[in-house]
């Protein structure tokens, strides 16, 4: 579990252990399937749905501590606003590259 996620649930839930493992595994879960739909919306240029995806992965990520993921996000807002394909792609990366410290 990632060491700011842990932090962050554990305060918010009074160590329960069992409640932070669901919505850590809840979290994770999510992210995978959001980046996976922000990737199909960047490269059908829906930059509505892109934002969309982002807002969500931001708020998931807000829920349980990861402000990293959050920030990322949030700039993958501002890219689909803008229609930056280029941007999009380089954070969607950067996004993945997070997902892998969730583990």
């Amino acid at each position: 579990m990632k060491e700011c996620c842990k932090t962050y649930l554990d305060e918010q839930f009074g160590g329960d252990a069992d409640i932070v493992g669901d919505i850590y595994n809840e979290y994770v879960s999510s992210v995978a399937e959001k980046l996976a739909e922000a990737e199909e919306a960047l490269s059908a240029s829906a930059w509505d749905r892109l934002d969309k995806v982002a807002h969500a992965v931001k708020g998931n990520a807000l829920a349980a501590g990861d402000t990293e993921m959050a920030d990322t996000a949030i700039a993958l807002r501002g890219a689909a606003k803008l229609s930056d394909a280029e941007r999009a792609g380089s954070l969607i990366a950067h996004l993945r590259e997070l997902q892998t410290q969730l583990s």
